[in-house]
């Protein structure tokens, strides 16, 4: 099938953007260096949205590999649509490498392929990773980090001499795009339990 008619699996069998071919081709015309290299483009850049720290990341590689910024960007643009779009459907990589080969028929499809799968399943862990992430922050607050301190209550209002151990938990949490956090107090044996209760549910 040419690319011109692909239906693509990571399309649920819709045809892929009119320039998608072409751009994915090109990955072929970048220095060998930056063929062999791609990854450490493609990885950082997979995020959504793009971390913007990526951008000083891609000007270094274009420097170090000679690459213009406008070609290496056509590219990207390629690959992360095609990775992205394969991760969210869950695509082993042979159904990935039929995707590739729809859209890059011939003996361009093996190259394409032997750049892309070699980071396909850390690439597809990520995007699956942030898809898990954004379900939980559509529905509500998702706890996103715990620090902790050990205190003594010394003496109080209520008593002296109490020399009891207390600890500080402060979680963060996400809820859309806020990030706020919230500070608890508890004794050793809430702590007990709840060390039960993870294990428990951690099997």
């Amino acid at each position: 099938m040419s690319s011109s008619g692909a239906e693509l699996r990571c399309l649920g069998g819709s045809p892929p953007p009119p320039e998608l071919a072409v751009d994915l081709r090109r990955l072929l015309e970048l220095p060998e260096g930056a063929r062999q290299r791609l990854w450490e483009a493609l990885g950082p850049s997979l995020g959504e949205p793009v971390p913007a720290a990526v951008e000083r990341l891609l000007d270094a590689f274009c420097r170090r590999h000679e690459v213009a910024s406008d070609a290496l960007a056509r590219v990207l643009k390629a690959c992360r649509f095609l990775i992205r779009e394969a991760s969210k459907s869950d695509l082993d990589r042979a159904a990935l490498a039929a995707d590739i080969a729809a859209l890059a028929p011939g003996q361009d499809a093996e190259e394409i392929q032997a750049v892309l799968l070699a980071g396909y399943d850390q690439a597809r862990a990520l995007v699956r990773r942030e898809i898990v992430r954004g379900a939980l922050l559509d529905h509500g607050k998702l706890l996103t980090g715990v620090a902790w301190r050990v205190d003594t209550i010394a003496t109080a209002s209520r008593g002296a001499k109490i020399a009891a151990p207390v600890v500080v938990l402060t979680l963060s949490y996400q809820e859309g795009d806020l990030r706020s956090r919230i500070t608890l107090q508890a004794t050793p044996e809430t702590l007990s339990e709840l060390q039960r209760l993870c294990a428990q549910i951690l099997g």
